[in-house]
């Protein structure tokens, strides 16, 4: 059975590929294409999406933007010219947060008139103290000015590119965890098998300190996994100011603030001792914890033979 791509299960894409007979087209070229909603707002809002894939708008190449604002902006001609509209909202939402269903790319058009149903589409009042104001246009400042200066985003194929070289390292660190408990299995059944018939507790702690090495082992190759996957996940969100093609997931760590920087011991113990959630993952505590169980009931064993 072939396996369903993501743009074989996206809806949006089945319109753009003209497979789906109820969809109402109002305008298609090589690049984008336009069409109503099934449940819209308003009578003549229009969705307008790249013919590409896109998921969001982090994902999206520059030229493309470009190209999808000029057709937006006819669109909105049209749509005054033939609807007569009071007003027209141009709405783009990217992630479940901001009320994105369909994760493909798309831009609304939604002409308004006073008392329609769309009605208000943001809060009458808000209420953010001063210094949450403060922190975050710092933040984004610094970002704009230093970090990530908004003429320098990596396009969306230079972001692509990125994803994989990232995608390349969690592959590695997942495989190298593969290849510990490969080996691990036979060196530790042929240590305890010894210390069961030779009766000797010796071979058995030695099978036991291998157990606990390659734990630390593949508990570091978890801990470095999981930092790239959140490196992997930054780029993709384009959620932190990240240069391009860098492989350093420590901008991305979890517990790390904008200006922090950790004293030599607290990142010494980062670098080299997991934390306790590593520890206790499925793949560390439950799969060494066993077979390092056996070699201590093992070695008890031996020693009541001695």
């Amino acid at each position: 059975m072939p396996t369903l791509t993501t743009s074989d299960r996206c809806s949006f894409c089945r319109i753009v590929r003209g497979d789906d007979p109820a969809a109402r087209v109002i305008y298609e070229d090589e690049h984008v294409v336009a069409f109503f909603p099934t449940r819209p707002a308003v009578v003549g809002h229009v969705l307008v999406v790249p013919r590409r894939h896109v998921p969001d708008i982090w994902m999206l190449d520059e030229s493309e933007a470009a190209y999808l604002g000029r057709v937006c902006v006819r669109l909105a001609g049209v749509v005054r010219k033939v609807l007569h509209p009071e007003g027209l909202n141009v709405i783009q939402s990217n992630g479940a947060a901001a009320t994105q269903t369909v994760f493909h790319l798309h831009v609304h058009l939604v002409p308004r008139r006073a008392g329609d149903a769309m009605g208000r589409i943001w809060p009458a009042k808000t209420n953010y103290s001063k210094p949450e104001k403060d922190e975050a246009w710092a933040l984004l400042r610094e970002a704009c000015q230093t970090g990530v200066a908004v003429g320098d985003e990596p396009s969306g194929e230079d972001r692509r590119k990125h994803l994989e070289l990232v995608q390349a390292v969690v592959t590695r660190m997942a495989g190298a965890s593969a290849n510990v408990k490969t080996w691990l299995l036979p060196v530790v059944t042929a240590l305890y098998g010894f210390g069961v018939t030779e009766r000797s507790a010796g071979l058995t702690l030695l099978g036991l300190a291998t157990v606990l090495l390659l734990m630390y082992i593949d508990a570091n190759y978890l801990r470095v996994e999981r930092e790239y996957r959140r490196l992997y996940d930054a780029v993709a969100r384009n959620a932190a100011p990240i240069r391009a093609f860098s492989l350093d997931p420590s901008g991305v760590a979890v517990s790390a603030r904008p200006g922090s920087r950790p004293g030599r011991l607290a990142a010494a113990r980062r670098a080299w001792l997991p934390g306790w959630s590593v520890w206790r993952s499925w793949s560390i505590l439950p799969f060494y914890g066993v077979l390092a169980l056996i070699g201590v009931v093992i070695a008890i064993s031996g020693v009541w033979w001695g």
